[in-house]
């Protein structure tokens, strides 16, 4: 019986043993991977989502400031100042073609330019050069007439010009320097057309914003009061001088800008009455006038049963539009508004002619057609005989 006593004791002995042991690794298993964390690894981390951006001067090279940025985060942007010049603001490229986005992720080691243009005073005076139904307007028959009235007012130590006058729908202008239109400033400097969901302004012609737009003429959308500002920065003028036209002493119908802009604010309706006009249109055509604006008699519309009409000869494929003038008391000048193809709603007219590609009208055949205008609906109707 001792015998098997001590025997069971031996077994419970190694038993115990064995389990202590066991028990001893899995805890040791379990703890390995916090015993052997690099306690440097955090740090290793953060230095691989830093980077590094950098701001330059505009000349590309010069450094004006560095900054770290955590990985997907923006950088911050400020105001650097430059005696003499004023900040136009951050770019993404040193030949400065577009702004820097502040709101984009930073993943990679960033350069960013400044852009500075002179601080050059503005010694010009500005006008407004146009036609149409405001009284103003039709003073100036684009540009023929600079009055008082037409001079934007300078602001004092700003190179900001501004002025207050009525537009009526349909008017057109632009602002320049002189009647021969030196530094013209149109549509393409306008910082906006439209305001609440509104349009109040458009490029005469094409799309505002584009490149060639930037000498386009401005067209009122919405009759009303306006208060005009523009701000101009001559240091930073250009001039087209790969034009075939250009010469030193008319540079400055060549001269353009990146960063003058035109402001305005719509201050309600008109305050003057519009001006008592009466409009005229005449033919202008490839062979008839050769393409020139000839204001005779032979060629204007005369009222036939209360609307303007023309009767004349034309070519086969003779091609062709009609232009306008405006009168109010003894002054008249050239008008803005044309008459195309695109202004031919009448199927049985559309027999006679057909349209151009630049939606000018197009004479199918050699004969004597009569052209009748409704200036209210815009619409033009055609009659055709062959002699």
């Amino acid at each position: 019986m001792r015998k098997c006593r001590a025997i069971f004791m031996v077994l419970l002995s190694i038993f115990l043993s064995i389990f202590l042991l066991t028990a001893c690794g899995k805890s040791d298993s379990t703890m390995e991977p916090a015993v052997s964390k690099n306690p440097d690894s955090s740090k290793e981390d953060i230095k691989k989502t830093l980077y590094i951006v950098t701001f330059y001067d505009m000349d590309g090279s010069t450094e004006l400031s560095k900054e770290e940025v955590k990985e997907n985060e923006s950088v911050s942007e400020y105001t650097p100042k430059k005696e003499n010049y004023i900040f136009m603001g951050w770019y993404a490229t040193p030949s400065l073609t577009h702004k820097y986005d502040f709101s984009t992720p930073v993943t990679a080691d960033t350069k960013i330019f400044a852009g500075f243009l002179e601080d050059k005073e503005d010694t010009r005076s500005f006008a407004v050069v146009g036609s149409g139904k405001s009284p103003i307007l039709v003073t100036s028959n684009w540009g023929t007439v600079i009055n008082d009235n037409l001079i934007l007012t300078k602001e004092k130590d700003e190179n900001a010009y501004s002025i207050n006058m009525d537009l009526y729908e349909g008017d057109e202008f632009q602002l320049a320097t002189n009647s021969s239109w030196f530094n013209q400033r149109g549509a393409g400097y306008l910082t906006t057309t439209s305001q609440d969901g509104m349009e109040y302004f458009a490029g005469s012609g094409g799309n505002y914003q584009s490149a060639e737009a930037k000498k386009a003429n401005i067209k009122c959308l919405k009759s009303g009061n306006y208060t005009l500002k523009l701000t101009t920065y001559p240091g930073a003028d250009v001039y087209d001088t790969e034009n075939s036209n250009y010469t030193e002493a008319t540079k400055e119908n060549f001269n353009s800008n990146p960063y003058d802009t035109i402001e305005w604010i719509y201050n309600g309706e008109p305050k003057d009455p519009i001006a008592d006009i009466t409009t005229s249109y005449y033919i202008k055509s490839s062979i008839t006038t050769g393409w020139n604006d000839v204001y005779k008699d032979e060629y204007r519309f005369k009222e036939i049963d209360g609307l303007p009409a023309l009767t004349i000869k034309l070519a086969e494929k003779e091609e062709f539009l009609f232009t306008s003038t405006v009168k109010a008391g003894d002054a008249e000048s050239v008008g803005n508004e044309y008459v195309k193809f695109s202004n031919i709603k009448d199927k049985n007219s559309l027999e006679f002619v057909e349209g151009s590609a630049s939606d000018n009208i197009i004479a199918k055949a050699a004969g004597v057609y009569t052209f009748t205008y409704n200036p209210e609906t815009k619409e033009l109707t055609v009659s055709f005989k062959t002699k």
